[in-house]
């Protein structure tokens, strides 16, 4: 995998998350680059290449809403981190719905250009 594909597959996980959550730097000092290198399992999902996500996706997904339900502070920059990281690169937003139903993830946030991290309640 080359440096360029790495990347855009990190990031392309990344905005996966802000159906789950939002921005990471919160409570449990969590970095932003690492709630996205933390849901790499989630790439091959994410790119078709499977039909559904690891094990190991779905444990990504399941600890960074768990991060989420920790407090505002949390659910508003994990938003932030996967919003921003969505405008910058491209992904499969149908499989990106998809990703906390098949984790079995019950979450309100949703991946959307539009998204208030201000008003976000799960």
């Amino acid at each position: 995998m080359n440096c360029c594909t790495f990347r855009r597959l990190a990031v392309a996980v990344a905005v996966v998350m802000a159906l789950v959550v939002g921005r990471a730097t919160a409570s449990a000092e969590v970095k932003c680059y690492d709630a996205v290198m933390q849901l790499l399992p989630c790439g091959a999902f994410l790119k078709n290449t499977t039909a559904r996500p690891s094990a190991g996706c779905c444990g990504a997904v399941r600890s960074l809403d768990k991060l989420a339900k920790s407090s505002a502070e949390s659910r508003k920059m994990l938003c932030e981190c996967f919003k921003d990281t969505a405008s910058s690169f491209p992904v499969n937003l149908v499989r990106a719905a998809k990703l906390p139903k098949l984790c079995n993830v019950t979450s309100s946030i949703r991946l959307d250009p539009n998204l208030h991290c201000n008003n976000l309640s799960i």
